[in-house]
């Protein structure tokens, strides 16, 4: 399984946005430098996250971007979903229906095992992030801190002016 490298992307915006005071939002733009992304390819996956209700487009002067709702009401499931097209792992084909031995399609009345096995793991799978949120990812972030991106950040943010509404 791969999925498309804009679900990273989105995951740590929504996660940035998630650290971010109370009130605060930054420019899309500054959100796509800060994580070393084009503006242009970035803003689109920002998009869908509006159109989920994830993130929210502030308009104007000190507009920006922000959580759409709570960092605790927002799982990692609802992120990847709202960006990555592809809404299973596991696409069956019935490719045991095809060939010289296959029976007659009557015979087919259920799933095959390969297709149950994928399933369940594609049901697991989405149960993991589903369970798992924003706020969760940023209690890790805040418990985990990797050396000087804190200092980094912070200071980055007070070079550019790109926090705005705190």
């Amino acid at each position: 399984m791969q999925l498309s490298e804009t679900v990273e992307w989105g995951l740590h915006a929504c996660l940035a946005l998630a650290m971010m005071p109370e009130g605060a939002r930054i420019p899309a733009h500054a959100l796509a430098e800060y994580h070393g992304l084009k503006p242009s390819y970035f803003s689109k996956a920002m998009q869908k996250l509006v159109a989920a209700g994830i993130v929210r487009s502030i308009e104007g002067r000190s507009g920006g971007l922000a959580l759409a709702r709570p960092a605790d009401d927002v799982s990692v499931l609802h992120i990847v979903m709202a960006l990555e097209d592809q809404k299973t792992l596991f696409r069956c084909t019935e490719i045991r229906q095809k060939g010289p031995c296959a029976a007659a399609p009557k015979h087919y009345t259920a799933p095959c095992n390969i297709a149950r096995v994928m399933h369940k793991a594609d049901a697991e799978w989405r149960r993991v992030l589903a369970e798992t949120s924003l706020a969760d990812l940023r209690k890790s972030a805040v418990a985990e801190p990797i050396f000087g991106v804190n200092e980094a950040t912070q200071a980055w943010l007070s070079e550019t002016g790109a926090l705005r509404g705190v």
